[in-house]
């Protein structure tokens, strides 16, 4: 009888244990998956703490780029003439051409100065100024093709804008992300953009007549 009750506190205790022991293993589980979340969610704050602004862009573009106004200016709804960031959304206005990244999207009047630029527009806009100022060609879309057929996103461009995603990635004015990924929907930081300037200067210096038009340090008005 001893022998049946001292077997039974065995079984007892291993259970016991057993059971701690996998409270513990489950606890440590849980708590490596959100420390991971954690230091996800921490990058993706900080990846959207440096993404450039619709408007951050205009302003830089139309210093280092030296855009004019247009011809015939844009009516915004979110943007009056006594705005100060009124000259460089005009500006920048005409190279948007949001309908190359969503044929299907309906246009309207807004210029939307605060919305994060993704990467997919700032090669639209980037190489639509250097074609229009001579500074580079834009590829043909069987060029684009071939020069994006390794990239496993490609199909999230339209078909419209590769090549000026195309152009800008063998221009170096984009870079890949890992894996060969353009992600044209990601933010646009403004890391990304200082370098893709300082690469304009320096591979595509403008053109005698967009230098004349345009001296150095002014922006046409």
């Amino acid at each position: 009888m001893k022998s049946l009750a001292t077997t039974f506190l065995i079984f007892v205790t291993c259970i016991v244990v057993a059971g701690t022991n996998a409270l513990i293993d489950r606890a440590q589980v849980t708590l490596a998956a959100s420390s991971e979340g954690s230091m996800q969610v921490g990058a993706n704050v900080s990846g959207a703490g440096n993404a450039t602004t619709l408007v951050e862009f205009a302003k830089a573009a139309q210093e280092k780029l030296r855009l004019a106004q247009p011809n015939y200016p844009i009516a915004f709804d979110d943007l009056r003439p006594n705005d100060p960031n009124y000259e460089a959304a005009q500006a920048l206005y005409p190279f948007l051409h949001r309908q190359l990244l969503c044929p299907e999207c309906a246009l309207d009047s807004r210029f939307s100065p605060k919305n994060a630029l993704t990467r997919a527009q700032a090669a639209v806009v980037l190489v639509s100024i250097l074609t229009e100022q001579e500074r580079t060609r834009l590829l043909t879309p069987e060029q684009a093709a071939d020069a994006l057929a390794n990239v496993p996103d490609v199909e999230s461009v339209s078909v419209f804008a590769r090549p000026y995603v195309a152009t800008a990635v063998a221009d170096g004015i984009l870079t890949l992300e890992n894996s060969d990924m353009v992600r044209p929907a990601q933010p646009y930081s403004r890391t990304e953009m200082n370098a893709a300037f300082d690469t304009i200067q320096l591979r595509f210096p403008p053109s005698t007549a967009t230098a004349a038009l345009h001296p150095a340090g002014e922006a046409a008005r």
